[in-house]
């Protein structure tokens, strides 16, 4: 069974469907995995949460959505009006608006993300959570380092089994091989054996007129394919790690 892992989304419905149309995602035979972030920013946040909310009653088990730091705000911002400033200044403005023009508000749905999304994924060969790991021990790890550390990325020295990440938007997804070198940069559809350890991250901004990226994998191999996003505040990060690192070779 082929595995699809989704990077940042935030409400770039229009890229998700045509990434997935390139990737020739398959409902009923591939397993579809969000590394969070499904909202925020972009403006079809709503589109966003419907397509994952039918995927999850259409492919069950097959469709996994890891929280990110931006689900946890609007869960925390129903649970505690204080809490609405933060997810405003990122975001969550554009989200209750979408949801409003779809004539829905986001609370009812307070349970439903909390049912359907989960700190992180353990397979076999690899590992996915929002933001970042300290610890190679996934139990030793809090719920504030999955949705917001991006130390383990910067740092490169998280040498546990290979974790699959989000959050920290990039010019392209890189590959820290936990040796505290430089980032090596990860070319699209080029079909590579997966490290076994490190930390892939494939957030490559595409709110911020960056790409929506996406990692396919196939038994002990995987490629990466990407979709450039139209809209959106240009320059917000300009990709840490643009016009640095090593090649993949």
């Amino acid at each position: 069974m082929r595995t699809i892992i989704v990077g940042d989304i935030h409400g770039c419905f229009r890229e998700l469907k045509e990434l997935l149309k390139k990737m020739e995602f398959r409902e009923a035979k591939d397993r579809l995995i969000s590394l969070g972030d499904l909202m925020d920013r972009g403006k079809q946040s709503y589109e966003v949460f419907d397509f994952f909310r039918r995927r999850k009653l259409k492919m069950g088990d097959r469709c996994i959505l890891v929280r990110g730091n931006h689900e946890q705000m609007l869960l925390s911002c129903i649970e505690d009006k204080e809490a609405l400033p933060l997810w405003y200044e990122n975001g969550g403005r554009e989200t209750i608006k979408s949801f409003k023009g779809h004539g829905d508000r986001v609370k009812p749905h307070k349970g439903w993300f909390e049912k359907n999304t989960q700190f992180y994924v353990e397979e076999g060969n690899f590992r996915c959570v929002h933001a970042g790991l300290v610890s190679e021990n996934l139990e030793e790890n809090d719920r504030e380092t999955f949705l917001w550390d991006r130390m383990a990325l910067m740092s490169n020295h998280y040498q546990g089994k290979l974790a699959i990440v989000g959050h920290t938007p990039l010019h392209d997804p890189v590959y820290m091989d936990g040796r505290g070198g430089e980032a090596i940069l990860l070319d699209y559809r080029v079909k590579k054996r997966m490290p076994r350890t490190g930390i892939i991250c494939i957030d490559t901004g595409c709110v911020f007129k960056g790409k929506l990226t996406a990692m396919a994998i196939e038994g002990d191999g995987f490629y990466l394919e990407s979709v450039a996003c139209e809209e959106g505040p240009a320059g917000f990060w300009q990709g840490i790690f643009a016009g640095k690192g090593k090649g993949t070779e």
